[in-house]
C-alpha cells in the first residue's frame, strides 16, 4: 500500500555562531557537530519520521548568519512552516539579532509561526529575562537547548512540531498532528 508522505519546511535564521548548524546535526544525527565551519548562502538537512502511521519529511533549512547574506534570507523563509529564530543565551548581541530577524520576518510574511531558540544552554543565561519578556510580549514560543552536549534538544523539536500543528495544522495539509512520547499532551 503506498503511503502518502507529509512535508514540513523549517527554516534556522539566527547570527553567525549561534550554533544553528550544530542544533540541526544534532536533532538530525543525534551526534555533536565535530566540524564547525561557518555556513554560506544555505544548507539543507532532511529528516523523516513515522507519527501515527503517517510518514513526515521534515526539510530543515541553515540559513548563514553573516550580515553579507541578509539580502537572500527571505527566499529561504518565503514558504516556511515553522521559522526557527536562534540566539546565543550568553551574548546579549545575538539576542538583539534575533529580535531584529523576528521584525523582518514578521514585516515580509502574514502570521509566520515563529520559535525563538536559546542555545548554548548549558552557559550562563544574560538574556534570560529580557527574551521571555520579548516572547511573551510578542506571543511567540521561546525554548532553551544545547546543541553541544544534546540537552533538549529531540524535546524541543517535538514540542515545536506539536505545537505547529495546534496552530496550523487544520489549515495546512503539510502538517501533521504529533503524538509526542515525550510530552504526552494533547494540543489541541
Amino acid at each position: 500500500m503506498l503511503q502518502v508522505e507529509h512535508e514540513l519546511k523549517i527554516v534556522v535564521l539566527g547570527e553567525a555562531s549561534v550554533g544553528k548548524t550544530s542544533i540541526l546535526h544534532r536533532y538530525v544525527t543525534g551526534n555533536e557537530y565535530q566540524c564547525p565551519v561557518s555556513t554560506i548562502n544555505a544548507s539543507f538537512f532532511k529528516k523523516k519520521l513515522t507519527i501515527n502511521s503517517k510518514h513526515l519529511n521534515i526539510q530543515l533549512w541553515d540559513t548563514a548568519g553573516q550580515e553579507k547574506f541578509n539580502a537572500i534570507t527571505p527566499m529561504y523563509y518565503r514558504n516556511a512552516d515553522i521559522i526557527l529564530i536562534v540566539f546565543a543565551v550568553d551574548c546579549p548581541k545575538s539576542f538583539e539579532r534575533a529580535v531584529n530577524q523576528v521584525n523582518e520576518v514578521r514585516s515580509k510574511l502574514n502570521k509566520p509561526f515563529i520559535v525563538l531558540i536559546g542555545n548554548k544552554s548549558d552557559q550562563v543565561n544574560v538574556v534570560q529575562n529580557v527574551a521571555e519578556e520579548f516572547a511573551r510580549d510578542s506571543g511567540y514560543s521561546i525554548y532553551y537547548l544545547s546543541a553541544a552536549n544534546g540537552d533538549r534538544v529531540e524535546e524541543v523539536f517535538g514540542k515545536i512540531i506539536e505545537e505547529a500543528y495546534c496552530i496550523k495544522g487544520n489549515n495546512n495539509q503539510n502538517i501533521l498532528a504529533v503524538d509526542s512520547e515525550k510530552t504526552k499532551k494533547k494540543c489541541c
